[in-house]
């Protein structure tokens, strides 16, 4: 993106807040169809590129959303921010299933060769119950992550009652067999967002994404949990502080 003679924000930059401003002040309402792009270019009288860079931080704050063969659309009415995970201990890492809420859409088993069980190290034998839906932050609409939660069956609760309980699967896990947690191993990798995955966030085109995997380890140092989270990055932040070793 070129900036502007005066050294200051770009045109891109430059369009995409006024259309923002636009969006906030009520003047294309939640759920309105967005000008077209053509509309758009003509009216800032600049190329397709520019436009569509434009609409991209737009839809990179999830403010407006691009529905295939019908054009794009505004989602909300101000941007919306990416949740920030802050790690400093096992409580920031628990705090995540507190202030999130899973809807669960997939519950079944999967056998123990399963790729999702793939390139993980001490874990128990036999099939494992898999929970899967997409996360919310609670009190919030967006979708935050697309989520796979399995735990082996030998230690799972009755399905019944990890489908009706409102405490993350985890603590179910553990006072179903009066575990207590000794740590979380987690691994983040840089990765794209899946094609069939797209549609659930109200992405259009390719997206950048990050696959947050933890494995949870009882008192007895046996593995309880494993889960696998899936996020468009512009929706999830890790903030961690690391100290010197006294």
């Amino acid at each position: 993106m070129a900036k502007d003679e005066s050294g200051g924000a770009t045109r891109t930059q430059m369009i995409a807040a006024e259309l923002i401003d636009e969006i906030v002040s009520g003047q294309h309402a939640v759920g309105a169809r967005f000008p077209p792009e053509l509309e758009l270019r003509n009216r800032f009288g600049v190329g397709r590129h520019t436009i569509r860079e434009a609409l991209k931080l737009l839809t990179e704050q999830g403010l407006v959303g691009r529905r295939r063969k019908t054009g794009t659309f505004v989602l909300a009415s101000s941007p919306v921010s990416p949740y920030v995970h802050s790690l400093r201990d096992l409580k920031g890492l628990l705090d995540f299933a507190e202030t999130t809420k899973l809807q669960m859409t997939h519950v079944g088993g999967v056998s123990p060769d399963s790729k999702l069980l793939a390139g993980f190290d001490d874990i128990p034998d036999g099939r494992w119950l898999r929970v899967a839906g997409l996360r919310l932050v609670r009190g919030e609409g967006s979708p935050l992550c697309w989520a796979e939660i399995l735990v082996p069956e030998r230690f799972s609760p009755p399905r019944d009652q990890l489908l009706a309980s409102s405490q993350p699967i985890y603590e179910e896990v553990m006072v179903h067999n009066s575990f207590r947690l000794e740590y979380v191993e987690q691994e983040v990798t840089a990765s794209m967002l899946p094609p069939g995955m797209l549609k659930l966030f109200d992405i259009d085109g390719d997206a950048a994404a990050l696959m947050v995997k933890r494995r949870y380890v009882a008192h007895t140092g046996e593995t309880f949990e494993i889960s696998h989270n899936l996020y468009p990055a512009n929706r999830y932040r890790i903030r961690s502080i690391i100290r010197q070793r006294a």
